[in-house]
């Protein structure tokens, strides 16, 4: 569209250039100049209004061509309802074209985004042709994969024989592998993962990346994963219902995969993942837990969505012999048709069978490299209520899912890195006022109140100038471990700035935690400060102001706290002072 206003704009400008120049009588630029000079003018104004004519002819054509192509295209998905897939050669009936172009669409995205290939397609094998018909493919490299290419070759003319999945190496790929292009970029591993329908073959689905060794057994158990499920879709792909179902299923799941926020809660994010589940599985209770950190032995729930009779967010699960103990302690997912017939001994703690009836479950491991081990469990109170192909698609999700905490993990270690003080190790200035942002919108959500701590060490620049700053670094850490000792574990504590430190006590009034601030000056005064030839005693002086009574947002609030500690400071320090709110 940028470039049809562009040319418009040139083609009128030039023409109106060389209209004043050549055309317009009295434009007086003309008089000297020789007429041949003339003629070629006006010969290029005849070439430019030819020119922009034969433009416009062009473009309304293109137009008119257009609107016959979107009129054909829409009767021709009218009349597609019950046509097959010609390319499977099965026969498989779906409710049109697009349906199916979305599936692969869709499907192609998540194993580009999860194995974070250069290229991924899927080629269907076309038997009367003895070739292979390009379906979908999602591509970073400058050469594309071809749309049709014969079955020769060492690998291709024997892969629809001895179907297999496969992964080559550097060194075992041969330029005859790569038939798929037209021409081949240097590929550095290949994997392949065939597509069976009723035990005959139908085609494959291919990744390859320019680096070497990118993936192992592990990937290609996965890509053979995603060959399963999309062999599985094309089974049901003649049932609309079911069809829209897969297409919302991996629309979603590549929502949640690309498109979570950094800064989301945990709990949100299992929220999240549980209505994408609750999209494609049939369940009476979703339950999300990881192993404990005190407690090696057990998990602990951390999501539930669905029944929550039993057990609940917060409740401790017991592994040895249970449905999780192989979830958890052999990464293996699970497939429960009947409680009562399997060996499980219980499903979360001995003799819960007994109360709730579950009877069939499904599970996968959740498996990040800075999270102790979890796992989904799905349960259902019908017997048989998962398949085998459950199991497989679960397990894609949990992979997805695996990796979208992996994520969330670093940012949340880099965040708190940047918002933590590096001497003292609590949190910075920036920090603090972020937290108490939060803090005075959450009070005032839930019409509660908060105090305020501001607090300055007194006298403390003779310590930098007695004895250096290595020991003022001391005593300043030390009086961060000490004010944070004095305080309950939900405040906040952070260094304000300098000798300056500030606390957070939310859910309290400025009277009710006076004690608090008259513990932590007790404790500084109390403490003997020794490193190194030093041995002093230092004091505290402490500013205390209340939300929403002395300043309702942050800025008066920290202005009311500042102003009281001053205060404490000219009384000679050592003490906490209230801010007393003079407005009549």
């Amino acid at each position: 569209m940028s470039s049809l206003k562009s040319a418009w704009i040139i083609s009128i400008l030039l023409i109106v250039i060389l209209f004043l120049f050549t055309v317009y009588p009295s434009t007086e630029a003309f008089k000297n100049v020789p007429e041949p000079f003339q003629n070629v003018f006006r010969i290029l104004l005849f070439v430019a209004i030819v020119s922009l004519m034969i433009f416009l002819l062009t473009e309304m054509n293109n137009w008119y061509r257009r609107c016959q192509l979107l009129s054909q295209s829409y009767d021709q998905h009218q009349s597609e309802k019950g046509s097959t897939v010609n390319a499977i050669g099965l026969h498989y009936k779906i409710d049109t074209s697009e349906n199916y172009r979305q599936l692969i669409h869709h499907l192609t995205e998540i194993m580009h985004a999860s194995l974070m290939a250069q290229a991924v397609f899927i080629y269907l094998y076309n038997g009367k042709e003895n070739s292979y018909v390009l379906q979908e493919c999602s591509c970073s490299h400058k050469s594309r994969p071809l749309n049709t290419f014969p079955c020769e070759g060492e690998l291709f003319s024997k892969l629809h024989l001895n179907p297999q999945p496969e992964l080559y190496q550097s060194g075992q790929i041969v330029p005859d592998f790569l038939k798929y292009y037209q021409v081949p970029p240097k590929i550095g591993t290949l994997m392949l993962a065939p597509i069976s329908i009723n035990n005959v073959f139908v085609g494959f689905i291919g990744t390859d990346s320019v680096d070497r060794e990118t993936w192992g057994k592990e990937d290609l158990d996965l890509l053979t994963g995603f060959a399963n499920l999309f062999r599985n879709a094309v089974l049901q792909i003649d049932v609309v219902d079911q069809q829209e179902v897969y297409i919302s299923f991996f629309r979603d799941l590549f929502r949640l995969n690309t498109e979570i926020t950094f800064g989301i809660e945990p709990h949100e994010l299992y929220k999240q993942a549980a209505a994408v589940l609750k999209k494609f599985f049939r369940f009476d209770k979703l339950t999300l837990a990881f192993i404990s950190k005190d407690q090696p032995a057990s998990l602990t729930i951390e999501y539930v969505e669905g029944s929550e009779a039993d057990y609940t967010i917060g409740h401790e699960i017991n592994l040895k012999q249970g449905v999780w103990e192989p979830i958890i302690r052999h990464k293996k997912p699970v497939l429960i048709g009947d409680y009562d017939k399997s060996e499980v001994e219980f499903r979360f703690q001995p003799d819960d069978l007994k109360i709730i009836p579950f009877r069939s479950a499904v599970g996968i491991p959740v498996l990040t490299a800075s999270k102790e081990a979890g796992g989904i469990l799905l349960e259902s109170f019908k017997i048989d209520n998962y398949t085998a192909e459950d199991v497989e698609t679960l397990n894609i999700f949990g992979r997805n899912f695996s990796e979208i905490l992996n994520r969330l993990t670093v940012y949340q270690s880099m965040k708190e890195l940047a918002m933590i003080d590096g001497l003292t190790n609590i949190y910075n200035h920036r920090a603090f006022k972020e937290r108490l942002q939060i803090e005075i919108e959450r009070s005032r959500r839930y019409n509660t109140t908060l105090t305020l701590l501001i607090l300055d060490l007194d006298k403390f620049k003779r310590i930098n100038d007695t004895y250096g700053h290595l020991h003022g670094d001391y005593v300043l850490r030390k009086s961060a471990n000490i004010i944070r000792s004095s305080v309950r574990t939900v405040d906040t504590i952070a260094r304000y700035g300098g000798e300056e430190f500030a606390v957070i006590l939310i859910n309290t009034d400025k009277k009710s935690c006076l004690n608090t601030a008259e513990r932590i000056c007790k404790n500084i005064n109390s403490f003997l400060f020794e490193k190194e030839g030093m041995s002093e005693r230092m004091s505290i002086s402490i500013g205390m102001s209340e939300f929403p009574g002395d300043g309702d947002d942050l800025q008066a609030l920290i202005s009311c706290a500042d102003m009281a500690m001053y205060s404490a400071k000219r009384a000679g320090g050592n003490r906490v002072v209230l801010y007393e709110n003079h407005k009549t």
